[in-house]
């Protein structure tokens, strides 16, 4: 036992860290899309945290709408009360997502939502009288959250596998890879609309009476590293699900409110879901807050039935947390953020893609503000690095030395390899693409003569 005078001594010594060992940098203030550390050095927060930090590190509007709120009300339990920023939220997302989304339902982050999803089409099939769809089907590789729930319905091996024995009995078919062709085409040209029949042949292999929903990511991030489906994917996936009757949600979570260039991920496509999480932009990091939205067929099997969703957390639909949804979305509807990123998407590619000038780069793909830069052994194989070199990790703690702060995955997730996922904020300066371009590029050479050594 630790005496209690010696216990977390030191500043950030009682921390439990995810990284036993690691001694992150610590930073003190954002300003604008900057980080600035402890000790005054100034980086580009080129991945806006993880995807959340939208408005980048200084929004005044949000923050007053904090404290106006905070000062009002900050909270009352959900499940029995409502507020107005709640009510506000609602109608807000609900007039911006996909065609048929109709109602929002409001949580803490990205894991509820998707946990959330995942019972809401358990308890959708109940209400219909269908008690035996309850399964998920997901994609491989694919990330939703890190809820047991969530782990199971996606496939993001390095976070599942030490916990496999607690996983739950979900199905997954190949997800589109449109650098190395997914598992089940082989084909190193990209994937074609032809793998969503992936989903139908195990639907009806293992029959569709049993599954409640499937889950998609319109852009992959953590897992599959910024690959876009390829064109009619979705809207196959859509014929399929309707066809086997079962719900086709969205996870939105990192693609939702912007991050692609439209408001959501799906409106790129024609296929409209059944059900949306969404997570991370719609706070732009001032608060933690998610949510689903779903379809008023949906809504009304619980109206008609009994009336109750048998599910809700303690802070769900917390009111601080709802204010600075409403701010969020008003600063990107005052500032046209949404459509900028559509319009400065092609400076941000062809910033990136100098970086294929260097022989440990395959692949710069993307859309919108969600770019991946994929790292390979050999360019002409597109051959994997070994997992134990950790290349994508040590390429992100290089480029951030270098200047930029960009967010890593990959290493043995199925057929994805190392990369670096780009994320800047709206509101970075076009003229800080090529800084960040170069950030990465030394940041790389660094890496290649390190394991050249």
């Amino acid at each position: 036992m630790t005496a209690a005078g010696t216990r977390g001594a030191g500043l950030g010594g009682a921390l439990l860290k995810p990284r036993v060992g690691a001694a992150p940098e610590v930073f003190v203030r954002g300003e604008g899309v900057d980080l600035i550390a402890a000790d005054g050095r100034r980086v580009l927060d080129a991945c806006s945290g993880v995807g959340v930090t939208c408005l980048g590190h200084t929004a005044p509007s949000v923050v007053a709408r904090m404290a106006e709120q905070a000062a009002a009300l900050p909270y009352v339990h959900a499940l029995r009360f409502e507020t107005p920023p709640l009510l506000e939220l609602a109608e807000r997302v609900v007039e911006r997502a996909p065609e048929g989304i109709d109602r929002a339902l409001f949580v803490s982050g990205g894991s509820e939502a998707v946990e959330t999803a995942i019972k809401l089409a358990r308890q959708y099939w109940l209400e219909r009288g269908r008690p035996d769809k309850w399964r998920v089907v997901g994609c491989r590789p694919s990330y939703h959250g890190n809820t047991l729930a969530t782990l199971s319905a996606g496939w993001h091996e390095r976070r599942r596998v030490r916990h496999a024995p607690l996983l739950l009995d979900f199905a997954h078919v190949p997800a589109p890879d449109s650098y190395r062709g997914c598992e089940r085409c082989q084909s190193d040209t990209g994937c074609t609309a032809a793998c969503a029949d992936a989903l139908d042949e195990l639907l009806v292999e293992l029959g569709p009476e049993t599954f409640s929903c499937f889950l998609i990511e319109p852009v992959a991030g953590a897992a599959g590293g910024a690959t876009v489906p390829p064109a009619g994917y979705l809207e196959r996936i859509r014929e399929i699900c309707d066809r086997h009757e079962i719900l086709l949600v969205a996870d939105e979570t990192i693609t939702g409110f912007g991050r692609t260039g439209r408001w959501f991920g799906v409106d790129w496509s024609d296929a409209r879901p059944d059900a949306i999480t969404f997570g991370k932009g719609i706070s732009g990091g001032f608060a933690p807050l998610a949510g689903i939205g779903v379809s008023e067929s949906i809504a009304e099997a619980f109206i008609d039935g009994s009336g109750r969703f048998e599910h809700n957390f303690t802070m769900s639909g917390q009111a601080i947390a709802c204010a600075v949804g409403c701010a969020v979305i008003e600063e990107l509807e005052s500032q046209r953020l949404v459509e900028q990123v559509a319009r400065r998407e092609s400076a941000l590619r062809a910033s990136l893609e100098t970086l294929l000038e260097l022989d440990v780069v395959g692949d710069v793909r993307g859309r919108g503000y969600l770019f991946a830069v994929e790292l390979v052994a050999d360019r002409a194989s597109k051959r994997h690095f070994d997992p134990s070199l950790r290349v994508a990790e040590r390429a992100a703690s290089t480029t951030l030395e270098e200047g930029a702060v960009v967010y890593y995955g990959g290493g043995g997730i199925s057929r994805s390899g190392d990369f670096l996922l780009v994320m800047p904020p709206f509101t970075t300066p076009v003229d800080r693409f090529d800084e960040l371009a170069a950030s990465i590029r030394r940041g790389l050479l660094r890496l290649t003569s390190e394991l050249a050594a």
